[in-house]
């Protein structure tokens, strides 16, 4: 039982302990990220790079890659969605509570919108060829239909992204993933020239005109990508790799550094006077910090990379004068200014003043007084004779020996040698009181 106590009270000891401790902030980051809020199909999901499971976003997905790739993903995308999937999914309560939180929205949507409208399989199996315009006129039928469906589905898709935030948001355009070839006549020569009716058609009448009718930003992923495909597409599929992916991220930043202008370090010391005391630098707030950080001397962004001193609570204290680089990183961008510290003087130290030692007085000890004789005791039964007349003996005090070369006694050794003195002749005086009294009680004792 007093074991189990033991063991209560020590885990309420460590709890307390543990409650007391403030966690402590990394040295080399703020944790400002950006929240990006994705919203698309397999290819924002990053389907195909990690041969991950459906329901998990790849970390090489276009999102993460946005910026310095310090970002916060809330997905809201699923591989094979439709523009209509994809309205039901960001109208949930769940989706919105995302987009409330989304410092910017990623909308890439429609691919698989018209590869279902069109069956491309199909159209491939049938053998049919872009050289018979009855085939031509068939295919542009069904992209006008399908892009009639998408528009209507962005349109809805946006005006919920607007109620939930003011976050900008950024609509990407379809690529063509299919390449071209050498050969006219090759299935993917066909692929190619399918693949560019369609997308022209529908970036042209679709998405471009959907970004400027709702304040959207309109990302140009199919120039990005035409003529690349075999350096941006996995091989034998249609979703980016992962130098696809980062291309499409490359756009977003690109964007958003026009959207938030780069980083731009301010920073000051209060006073240009004279001092010796520290000078303390202050910067202003940065948006979506990561790193802040100064080093002595004139220094680029390379020798921050692995150097630098964190910058805490946007201020820090020099204490000699130079030249000092300060650096920032934001989610966007990075940059480094200078700042010339000249008012720095040296520390003037006043002299010490040195007490002069008091020396105590030397102590007087009074002069006592030499002690009563002690009467000799009374000799009953005996005759009482007359006593012999005393003699007093007379106590002198010795002189105090005055020592004029070397190391001279306290005044404490004098006194102690009078005292001294005065015992023994007082012992000298009783022994012979005390003699005197014995030979005269044997000299009765003979007389009777």
């Amino acid at each position: 039982m007093n074991m189990i106590k033991k063991l209560v009270t020590l885990s309420l000891l460590l709890l307390l302990i543990g409650m007391s401790i403030t966690p402590a902030t990394s040295a080399n980051e703020l944790d400002e990220k950006l929240t990006i809020v994705s919203l698309g199909d397999s290819i924002t999901m990053g389907w195909g790079i990690d041969n991950q499971d459906p329901n998990t976003q790849s970390p090489s997905a276009f999102p993460f890659l946005i910026g310095n790739s310090h970002n916060e993903v809330l997905n809201v995308s699923y591989p094979g969605w439709t523009s209509g999937e994809l309205l039901s999914a960001v109208s949930l309560d769940i989706s919105k509570e995302k987009l409330q939180q989304a410092d910017v929205v990623t909308l890439n949507i429609g691919a698989n919108d018209l590869l279902q409208a069109i069956n491309l399989q199909e159209f491939i199996k049938s053998g049919k060829s872009l050289t018979d315009p009855a085939d031509v006129a068939e295919i542009q039928g069904k992209v006008a239909a399908t892009s009639a469906e998408i528009t209507k589905n962005l349109s809805s898709i946006i005006n919920v992204i607007k109620q939930e935030t003011d976050a900008p948001i950024l609509l990407y355009s379809l690529y063509n993933p299919f390449g071209p070839d050498t050969d006219p006549q090759s299935i993917s020569s066909q692929l190619y020239l399918v693949g560019n009716l369609i997308t022209e058609s529908v970036n042209t009448s679709v998405y471009n005109p959907m970004a400027s009718n709702t304040g959207s930003h309109y990302l140009d992923s199919y120039s990005a990508y035409d003529g690349k495909q075999a350096e941006y597409i996995i091989p034998e599929d249609i979703h980016p790799n992962k130098v696809g992916q980062q291309i499409l991220a490359d756009l977003a930043t690109a964007k958003l550094l026009d959207l938030f202008p780069p980083v731009n370090i301010v920073a000051s010391h209060p006073s240009e006077e004279q001092t010796s005391d520290p000078v303390k630098i202050t910067i202003e707030e940065i948006e979506h910090l990561i790193h802040l950080k100064w080093l002595p001397g004139e220094k680029s962004v390379d020798n921050f990379v692995e150097e630098g001193n964190l910058i805490t609570g946007n201020t820090f204290e020099v204490t000699e004068n130079g030249t000092y680089s300060i650096y920032a990183k934001t989610a966007l961008s990075e940059s480094v200014i200078t700042l010339e510290v000249k008012n720095i003087v040296p520390k003037v130290e006043e002299p010490v003043e040195e007490e002069p030692d008091e020396k105590e007085p030397p102590v007087t000890k009074p002069v006592e007084k030499p002690k009563d004789e002690v009467a000799p005791p009374k000799n009953e039964g005996t005759k009482p004779t007359q006593p012999k007349e005393t003699v007093k003996v007379k106590v002198e005090k010795p002189k105090q020996t005055v020592v004029k070369n070397g190391h001279a006694l306290p005044n404490t050794a004098t006194n102690m040698y009078s005292f001294l003195v005065a015992g023994m002749c007082l012992l000298g005086v009783g022994g012979g009181v005390f003699i005197t009294q014995r030979k005269r009680k044997i000299k009765s004792s003979k007389i009777e």
